[in-house]
């Protein structure tokens, strides 16, 4: 039932070969149940919870992913802590790569087992904090983490040339304050807020895209 859960949302989130997408999705989840009592990866402890609020909250912005990026294009995920949303993300676009930028020992353990285990070549684990990081990317994303304002200094240093910010938030209202916040900061930027449709959650979620992000 949970595997039909997982395939039927990455159909309706018109995901392309959403069967072997499944299969590798899957194999994380497993990892994610076995070593979330230990090193509190995500809040929900069932399978069903993990599967709709974590990785098919993560898929719900595929799309804008797979049209906004080309393949090659390096993609960050800041404070990755679980891999979310990289990890998933990795797996649905294999062609791009990913640095998932966490610094946490034992989460930085988790990564890169995971990534191992399901053979992601795409994916680098950068075990330092956003502030030492000393290259650049041509998108940053995260989920979870810090609001803008608390991490516009260490994150737009992070930003290519014509690069962008695809950023999973929550509510519409938390995510413009945000934005306020920033430009009371002295940053400018082109925001675009894009609601996004996770499968079986009545819950709102928003995909912030900042570009020409500077101070």
């Amino acid at each position: 039932m949970a595997n039909d859960l997982l395939i039927d949302g990455l159909k309706e989130l018109g995901i392309e070969d959403y069967s072997s997408k499944a299969e590798k999705l899957s194999s994380y989840i497993s990892e994610l149940m076995i070593f979330n009592p230990a090193l509190k990866l995500v809040g929900d402890k069932d399978e069903k919870g993990i599967i709709i609020r974590h990785i098919l909250d993560c898929a719900s912005a595929y799309v804008y992913f797979r049209d906004r990026t080309k393949p090659g294009d390096s993609i960050a995920d800041l404070g990755s802590g679980s891999g979310l949303p990289g990890i998933v993300l990795a797996i649905l676009l294999e062609d791009r790569e990913f640095v998932l930028i966490e610094r946490m020992t034992r989460r930085v353990g988790f990564l890169r087992g995971v990534a191992a285990k399901l053979k992601l070549r795409n994916v680098v684990v950068d075990d330092r904090d956003i502030k030492d990081v000393d290259r650049t990317f041509n998108v940053l994303t995260c989920r979870a983490f810090h609001p803008l304002s608390d991490i516009a200094e260490d994150t737009v240093k992070l930003i290519s040339d014509g690069g962008r910010a695809m950023l999973y938030k929550g509510q519409l209202k938390s995510v413009k304050s945000e934005l306020d916040s920033l430009k009371q900061l002295g940053y400018s930027f082109d925001a675009e807020n894009i609601a996004l449709r996770v499968p079986n959650l009545n819950e709102e979620r928003i995909l912030c895209i900042l570009s020409d992000w500077r101070k």
